[in-house]
């Protein structure tokens, strides 16, 4: 990490006379004096009077959320007469952001036009390492992180490919490509379609240019995504199962990336209720799985054996086969996955809830749905299916019957 002695200056105060609000995040101040400028009024008709949907006011409300656009959060502030605050902690939260930004910075790159070949390969190791934390801090379900960090990292990939030539230009690319499949990643994880679907198009350009089949496949499962958040299943499909079809090979690599295209090809057809499609690609990506030899994780993929069980079930969520659900979740180890998949872990208790939520077994639903917050507490804020299965329980909700609901649901912004 670097950090300038000058950033540390006044680094350390007396907190004791610092006034208690000056301790409260910017963020979180914004927040809260969103949700009292609302007053008795719901998100629904605040959402109307300014001409958003329902789940910007939500989104703009729940803890650990990006901040809202600067649009929504002056159209709040002039309807409901903020004369201004709003804004103003607006501007404090993006000033803290970057501040934060520049605290948590892998390390700074000059990338000099003049700095020659070796500072070039310097800038490359030091784009990787940074990509890989990313991926890293990605499945460990701390998205704010990766939203901090992704900007500077895709600044220095920038300055590299413009600045590089013949080989390491090539490689820049194949940098740029992994650097905008995790952007389109994120953004998909966050509910921006088409932020998403800019970035893996972007992606895939890069990996093409660069001649990277890999890069190519990683892309393109990005790109499925995207077009699943904006609705486009067809497309989805189709690029996802012509994409597994051009990955060659029986290497690790080939056999992980045309694993996991099948797997979301497989989501795809649950999705449109071909049951015995979506069986046979999860049967073909488990025998992928089996040839892999091994649980996985290359290029950030999760790719194995019970990622692929984990994904049946996902598939029987879909079909909406709580009985397959339950059955797949007794048989599955997660202990053999690797470390730090914890949105992978998080993914197997919020399924395991919604089957039990169907089954009207409300508490194990909730003890599921308490064990993915405790693995993944940011997962649940991004999850449609933790906001599904929350409402459904409070639709029915007996307070002593279910203890944990309640605050299960405020956190999750159920509850406004």
């Amino acid at each position: 990490m670097v950090v300038c002695a000058s950033d540390r200056t006044g680094a350390v105060m007396n907190q004791e006379r610092r006034p208690i609000e000056e301790t409260v995040s910017a963020a979180a101040r914004l927040r809260q004096e969103i949700k009292s400028l609302r007053g008795g009024l719901s998100q629904a008709k605040l959402a109307a009077r300014i001409g958003y949907t329902r789940q910007y006011v939500s989104m703009a409300e729940r803890e650990g959320h990006n901040l809202p656009s600067r649009d929504l959060v002056a159209a709040i502030d002039a309807a409901q007469g903020g004369g201004g605050r709003l804004l103003s902690l607006y501007e404090q939260a993006r000033q803290e952001q970057r501040r934060l930004r520049q605290r948590n910075r892998v390390g700074a790159v000059p990338l000099d036009p003049g700095a020659g070949s070796a500072g070039r390969r310097g800038a490359g190791r030091f784009i990787a390492a940074a990509l890989d934390a990313l991926h890293r801090d990605y499945q460990a379900a701390r998205y704010h992180a990766v939203e901090v960090g992704l900007p500077d990292v895709l600044q220095a990939v920038a300055a590299l490919c413009e600045n590089s030539s013949g080989d390491q230009h090539r490689r820049a690319l194949r940098l740029r490509s992994g650097v905008l499949a995790l952007r389109a990643k994120l953004a998909t994880k966050l509910g921006d379609g088409v932020a998403a679907y800019a970035a893996a198009d972007k992606a895939l350009s890069s990996a093409e240019e660069a001649e990277d089949a890999i890069g190519r496949a990683a892309a393109s499962y990005q790109l499925s995504c995207a077009l699943l958040k904006l609705d486009g299943i067809e497309d989805a499909e189709h690029n996802a199962v012509e994409s597994a079809d051009l990955v060659r090979g029986d290497d690790p690599a080939g056999l992980t990336w045309r694993g996991s295209l099948t797997l979301i090809a497989a989501i795809i057809a649950a999705r449109r209720a071909d049951a015995a499609e979506a069986r046979a690609r999860l049967d073909h990506a488990e025998l992928l799985a089996r040839r892999l030899g091994r649980d996985g994780n290359i290029g950030f993929s999760a790719f194995g054996p019970t990622n692929v069980k984990i994904h049946r079930m996902s598939a029987a969520v879909a079909l909406e086969d709580p009985d397959t659900v339950l059955a797949l979740g007794e048989q599955l180890d997660l202990t053999a996955m690797p470390e730090g998949l914890h949105g992978r872990q998080g993914q197997y208790h919020l399924d395991n809830a919604w089957a039990h939520g169907q089954r009207k077994r409300d508490a194990e639903a909730v003890i599921h749905l308490l064990e993915a917050e405790r693995i993944a507490p940011e997962l649940l804020g991004t999850s449609r299916t933790a906001r599904r299965v929350l409402e459904d329980l409070m639709s029915r909700e007996r307070r002593q019957a279910v203890p944990g609901l309640r605050g299960l649901a405020g956190r999750v912004g159920v509850l406004a």
